[in-house]
């Protein structure tokens, strides 16, 4: 999609440490009964029915200057599909996202980085899936330079899935400015590398079944500013993934699914431009 911590966080701060097909009118047969063998084939083809429920995992303190990880786990039978962490401590805290993804059949973990001078405490959730058809898949690693934030990576689903979530890892001191779809089969991943040494990044897709309703809100953000920014599912739907999408140097503090659709906060690191950052959603019927 392409549309890219606190004022605190200074740039000596950062450096240190993502059609039917018409029928033609003359052919009646279209519309007549398919007969039992037909409808039976249909049905099987048709994806199983499922659960999705959201877990909450086992919450961290973030020391000022330090990394954390948490995950949070989904129960047996279940796969992970999306999930994130939200700050609780300090809504305008100079935390920043490095890792949020799946990792195996049931945890999904996030990496972060309290870049502030304050204590401050993570809290992560996963939303789980019975679904037994879901995969999950790996995009290419894009390394960065130093300073650089502009080579995203792709993940992409195979045939006849379709997006339920995604996420994304980079290096040290590299956090994300993007982990979202790109359509319903594909979901990408970008970040900044805020260090002087080279790292990379990686996007990660969730594969389903069952077509998904995607759906994103926009806010912009002066340069140096904290925003929060909220989305939600239609009615009758729930999420089962999403992410940020930002400018370059709009960067993610924190992003995670709510009972009913997704919210994500950012800092505009930019000195000058506006930034703009999307929160967005994939959205299902259980």
């Amino acid at each position: 999609m392409g549309r890219s911590s606190t004022a605190a966080l200074t740039a000596a701060t950062l450096l240190a440490a993502v059609l039917p097909a018409v029928l033609p009118a003359a052919a009646p047969r279209a519309f007549a009964d398919p007969g039992p063998a037909t409808a039976l084939a249909a049905e099987s083809a048709a994806p199983a029915a499922r659960t999705i429920t959201q877990q909450p995992g086992h919450p961290a303190i973030m020391y000022p200057g330090r990394a954390v990880t948490v995950a949070a786990y989904c129960p047996a039978g279940t796969k992970p599909t999306g999930g994130g962490a939200i700050v609780q401590s300090d809504p305008q805290s100079a935390v920043f996202i490095k890792e949020s993804a799946p990792v195996d059949e049931n945890l999904w973990r996030v990496r972060a980085y309290n870049a502030s001078d304050e204590v401050q405490t993570l809290h992560p959730r996963v939303v789980c899936s019975s679904e037994t058809t879901l995969t999950t898949h790996a995009g290419p690693v894009s390394p960065l330079r130093p300073g650089e934030s502009d080579d995203p990576s792709v993940a992409g689903c195979g045939g006849g899935q379709y997006v339920a979530g995604g996420g994304f890892e980079a290096g040290e001191f590299t956090y994300a400015s993007q982990s979202v779809f790109d359509d319903d089969r594909r979901w990408t991943a970008r970040a900044k590398n805020t260090g002087s040494t080279p790292s990379s990044v990686r996007a990660f897709v969730v594969c389903s079944a069952f077509a998904p309703t995607l759906r994103s809100v926009r806010m912009e953000l002066r340069p140096g500013a904290v925003g929060t920014v909220s989305v939600d599912c239609p009615a009758g739907q729930v999420p089962t993934g999403g992410g940020v999408d930002g400018s370059l140097d709009t960067l993610l503090n924190s992003s995670g699914p709510t009972d009913t659709g997704w919210t994500v906060r950012a800092t505009n690191t930019a000195v000058v431009p506006l930034g703009v950052v999307y929160a967005s959603v994939v959205c299902s019927t259980p």
